[in-house]
């Protein structure tokens, strides 16, 4: 049998690429997608109306560049930019790892990262392009390090600085520096150690350009006003009783590590599990089947729930051993360690979801790391040589992998084919279009398809392409294939808390002559569809991730002050038209 390393690395990503784009065309998400591409397609023509979403800057002006590129793409098209990043976040990766670890190996384990979601992947956003730089950064430290020049370090800090005009958390990346003194003094071999004073303001002056460049790009668009009123918004809503303060942040953390401690502990009782069972099932192949069997409904067991955890969980035991048994490593390759680990740790940080969000773009470099270290000797050989017996060298080396990767290789498969993100339901059920311009190509369930054409038809009697519509509350969706503008600077009024809500709702009363029309749903998007709910703008209901009673409140006020009625409904959204005119 042929080795798999013959194969050319350029098909490898090709048909990575291709599967990518066959599963971009399916899945319709009110919410998440919706939010990003309402932000892009206003980030040049109304950005005022997209404040909040400022924070992400960079995201916004690389997504606003390809809306204006193609303007009638539509979702298809920021899946395909999607695709696109994630690809190059693949080609990147590879290209570091390829110096460190066998090439199979880091193709193995990127193909793992590039599938390890359970939904495939959705239309390019923040944390796609932060994963891109990121690599970059990684790149210009190794090579700065191996090369010991300047330029590359100062490359990484610029572009470390840039990363955080793409998603403000990723300032917790300037830590990565940390490799200069940790190569230069601690893995430095001999009594030649100098403390690296040059490379490390080398990089220093990196971070300063890169942010004196971002606020020069802000300024000359005439940003800067906006930009500063979204930190501004940002950091008021981190004080505030939200999903972003400082205790809530925390306690998603430690929830996290929980989790992955939970799968640590699982992971280490199925490896003890298959360490004892191994001498009593050698005797004959059909005994070493079983074990096998045992081996793979064991890792279908972990990553079935929660696969990122359990990722997280073996990159932390393998991480551990490899420190522990291989100190004598070569710093080149201890550093690349250290900076792969450090992403995966720093990235999640400032997320409201943690590595639930996060962890699966934070994983590029560690998991083939962890895929190689894992099975060293039996990825450098060609399958051929891979016997089913026990003496076999080449069958131990496997012995460990092969169940890992048929495990995780199963319940991916099956995930994916149930789950498009936040529209979960078997594939074969998702060949219905959205009766929308900017929806073509993508498919989703009948239903959906019904409840999204039904709403869409009847907001064409009442507005039109740059009029205001206030979308409440977590459908940003309509934002975008309407071509509407958001009213309260933020087409995903849901993510404000309540006082934030109600500030945010009385500013655009007195900044904006007009009043929009209001769509309301009235069931939940995040994730399935939910049945109608009867009472979904009661002021009543006990709080809950989807319900903040103060939101309600002002909603309704606002609707009742300014004499909306309603004129069109049905199971499951109301579109209101004010009596009034104007506000004033």
């Amino acid at each position: 049998m042929k080795s798999i390393k013959a194969i050319p690395f350029f098909y490898v990503a090709l048909a990575a690429f291709c599967i990518l784009l066959l599963l971009g065309l399916q899945g319709f998400d009110m919410v998440d997608e919706g939010w990003y591409l309402t932000f892009y397609q206003q980030f040049f023509n109304h950005p005022e109306t997209v404040e909040y979403n400022f924070v992400f800057y960079f995201t916004g002006l690389i997504g606003g560049l390809w809306y204006e590129l193609f303007p009638d793409g539509g979702v298809l098209a920021f899946r395909i930019l999607a695709a696109l990043t994630i690809t190059s976040i693949f080609y990147m990766s590879y290209s570091i790892l390829k110096y460190y670890i066998s090439k199979i190996a880091a193709i193995v384990g990127l193909l793992m990262v590039m599938f390890v979601t359970d939904f495939g992947y959705l239309s390019f956003y923040y944390n796609h392009l932060s994963a891109l730089i990121t690599v970059f950064i990684v790149y210009f430290l190794m090579r700065g390090l191996t090369n010991d020049r300047n330029t590359f370090f100062a490359l990484a800090g610029g572009l470390t600085a840039i990363n955080i005009f793409v998603r403000l958390p990723n300032f917790t990346l300037l830590a990565l520096a940390l490799v200069i003194p940790l190569y230069y003094l601690w893995l430095q071999e001999g009594n030649g150690k100098t403390f690296p004073a040059k490379q490390l303001l080398s990089y220093g002056l990196g971070v300063i350009l890169g942010i004196g460049l971002s606020f020069t790009i802000i300024y000359s668009l005439g940003h800067e006003d906006i930009f500063q009123k979204s930190l501004k918004g940002i950091f008021n809503k981190g004080q505030n009783n939200s999903n972003h303060n400082l205790l809530t942040l925390f306690k998603v953390y430690v929830g996290n590590y929980i989790l992955v401690a939970k799968k640590v502990i699982k992971l280490l009782l199925l490896f003890a599990g298959l360490i004892i069972l191994k001498p009593y099932l050698k005797q004959s192949k059909f005994r070493q089947g079983i074990w096998y069997v045992i081996g793979i409904a064991g890792f279908v067991y972990v990553f079935n729930y929660k696969t990122i955890y359990g990722i997280y969980a073996l990159n932390c035991i393998i991480c551990l051993v490899y420190i522990l048994t291989k100190g004598k490593a070569s710093k080149r390759f201890n550093s690349i360690l250290f900076l792969a680990f450090a992403v995966m740790i720093l990235q999640p940080l400032g997320s409201d979801g943690g590595v639930n969000n996060v962890g699966y773009m934070s994983i590029w470099l560690m998991l083939p790391i962890t895929m190689w270290v894992l099975n060293k000797n039996g990825f450098n050989a060609p399958l051929s040589r891979f016997k089913w017996s026990l003496n076999s060298r080449g069958a131990s080396c496997l012995k460990i992998v092969l169940p890992v990767l048929i495990g995780f290789a199963l319940t991916r498969i099956n995930s994916i084919a149930q789950n498009a993100y936040f529209d979960p339901g078997s594939r074969w059920d998702k060949t219905h279009a959205i009766d929308n311009q900017l929806a073509s190509g993508i498919y989703t369930t009948k239903e959906r398809a019904a409840i999204t054409n039904e709403v869409l038809e009847a907001l064409d009697e009442f507005v039109k392409k740059g009029d205001y519509l206030l979308a409440y509350d977590k459908i940003p969706m309509l934002n975008f294939l309407t071509e509407t503008m958001p009213y309260m600077y933020n087409s995903w009024v849901w993510v404000y808390d309540g006082q934030t809500f109600e500030k945010q709702l009385q500013r655009a009363s007195l900044e904006i002559e007009s009043l929009p029309i209001i769509v309301q749903q009235k069931f939940e998007t995040i994730d399935a569809f939910s049945l109608p709910v009867l009472d979904y703008m009661s002021e009543d209901k006990q709080e809950n991730y989807y319900y903040n009673r103060n939101r309600v409140v002002a909603m309704n006020r606002f609707i009742s002050y300014n004499n909306y009625q309603v004129v069109w409904s049905n199971s499951y959204f109301n579109i209101y038209k004010s009596q009034k005119s104007t506000l004033k």
